[in-house]
């Protein structure tokens, strides 16, 4: 079908046929009159279907009724179906009724009825021409997303594989530690809740923020456990954000930045502070970190792949309704995230 439609076999058809019977219809023409006033016949009153039929097709569909606009489509239309009748009519006058010496055929009105049915015969089939095309179109397209989306389930649970094999790990892992190192199992459960989080409570548009608020806890936790005491970090979520939901891992991103770039001070404060409150319809994030004042990599330059992802995520689901502001100086950086509730 696909070729069928590509090659326009389909109107190659139509018009084989559509010739062959009005030939054969009009075959007496030769014999009355001449070959010559045969083929003229052919040649108007096809020329003049072809102007409904393409007109319909190429220029009130797309111009009118694909864009809703169906009263003057169907004006339109019905001025295109007017203009044919009016030349057949003219044509059927002379050469039926003067050539052919048919005196009830010169008046316009006599062949107005009959033309108005073939012009509105063919303006229909054109427009079930265009509907079949539509149709067979939209099936490969609803049969392509529907080959994806099974690939990526496919795909997905092959992935959920290994989860499981990483959470059995941690647990040996977790088990096998003595004791007697509380931080190193610390350490593991912090992880292992991360994990979880994102591998099975993610699969959703939005999530409650008190699970955001757990995650970045979790997350804070096990990453104040890896740096040193010279690091103050303060995380103080508003209680008046209670009952808001969010999509998931909007603000980890810049969590994470945080944390890798925090400055290493020895002789004055290193710190990160992350707030999260309600302003009036606005969710507000904010994170704001001490850093060297000539770091090796920008923190949210080209290569910052994750804050590129939450920009496109932004982006795709809340679109307007959000404002990112990204401020960097000397010695600190700071991001700001308000979001429209």
């Amino acid at each position: 079908m696909e070729k069928f439609f590509r090659y326009r076999l389909d109107h190659i058809l139509f018009w084989i046929a559509t010739v062959s019977f009005h030939a054969y219809n009009r075959s007496y023409i030769i014999y009355k009159l001449s070959f010559g006033d045969f083929v003229g016949e052919l040649l108007v009153r096809n020329v003049l279907l072809a102007g409904v039929i393409y007109g319909n097709l190429w220029v009130l569909i797309p111009r009118f009724f694909n864009t809703k606009r169906y009263g003057l489509y169907f004006l339109t239309l019905s001025v295109v179906v007017l203009g044919y009748v009016v030349l057949k009519n003219l044509h059927d006058v002379y050469l039926y009724g003067y050539v052919l010496g048919d005196i009830e055929r010169r008046s316009l009105l006599t062949n107005a009825f009959y033309n108005v049915s073939i012009a509105v015969f063919y303006a229909i089939f054109s427009m079930a021409i265009w509907l079949s095309r539509e149709w067979f179109y939209q099936r490969e397209i609803v049969q392509k997303i529907k080959n994806e989306q099974l690939a990526t389930e496919l795909q997905y649970l092959k992935s959920q594989i290994n989860p499981h094999i990483i959470f059995n790990t941690l647990n040996l892992i977790y088990g096998s530690i003595h004791k007697t190192n509380p931080e190193a199992r610390q350490l593991v459960l912090q992880f292992s809740d991360l994990l979880r989080y994102q591998l099975y409570e993610c699969n959703v548009e939005k999530v409650s923020i008190e699970k955001e608020i757990d995650y970045l806890k979790n997350y804070v936790i096990l990453q104040r456990l890896r740096k040193n005491d010279n690091l103050n970090v303060h995380f103080t979520p508003n209680e008046n954000i209670s009952g808001i939901t969010v999509a998931p891992l909007l603000f980890s991103p810049f969590v994470e930045n945080a944390f890798k770039y925090v400055s290493n001070h020895e002789n004055k404060p290193n710190y990160i502070d992350i707030q999260l409150f309600r302003n009036e319809n606005l969710l507000i994030f904010k994170c704001e970190n001490s850093k060297n004042q000539h770091p090796s990599n920008p923190i949210y330059g080209p290569g910052g792949i994750g804050i590129a992802n939450v920009k496109r995520r932004l982006e795709l689901l809340y679109s307007q309704h959000h404002t990112l502001k990204i401020s960097e100086e000397n010695d600190m950086f700071s991001v700001e995230l308000s979001i429209v509730l």
